[in-house]
């Protein structure tokens, strides 16, 4: 099973026109019962930072965990104060890439899987950034 998502993963290609049209949703805020989540921007650091770290390749075979999201994101510290914000601010992002469905939980244990759309969307704004505007990654 992990092999066969990691092969859908790495398969995942697209009409041009269709991914233009994934990345303006992902410029729209979500309503999910009831609560607002924001809108991804795709050409800020931040977005670009935190869909590399979802889509690392270690990810892909296991899932991840908010500790791991919140590793690769944030600086390591050893205040308690500042290691509480980066729980809370991990947790609201993986709530925000679920309303996107970009992610989804693993039932009955604490782990997220990227899906086959947010394989798409995230890899799409990371070829934009690394690719077509290299220049806009390196700030």
């Amino acid at each position: 099973q992990a092999n066969r998502r990691y092969l859908d993963a790495l398969a995942n290609v697209q009409a041009k026109s269709q991914a233009v049209d994934e990345l303006d949703a992902l410029c729209l805020s979500r309503v999910v019962d009831g609560v607002r989540r924001p809108r991804f921007n795709p050409v800020a650091p931040e977005d670009y930072r935190l869909f590399l770290a979802v889509l690392a390749g270690e990810h892909m075979i296991r899932g991840f965990r908010s500790r791991d999201l919140r590793e690769r994101i944030f600086p390591p510290t050893v205040d308690p104060v500042e290691l509480g914000r980066q729980r809370q601010r991990a947790s609201r992002l993986i709530r925000k890439l679920r309303a996107h469905g970009l992610v989804s939980k693993v039932q009955r244990q604490r782990l997220y899987r990227v899906t086959a759309r947010g394989a798409r969307v995230m890899g799409a704004v990371i070829r934009m950034r690394q690719v077509d505007f290299p220049e806009a990654a390196a700030a």
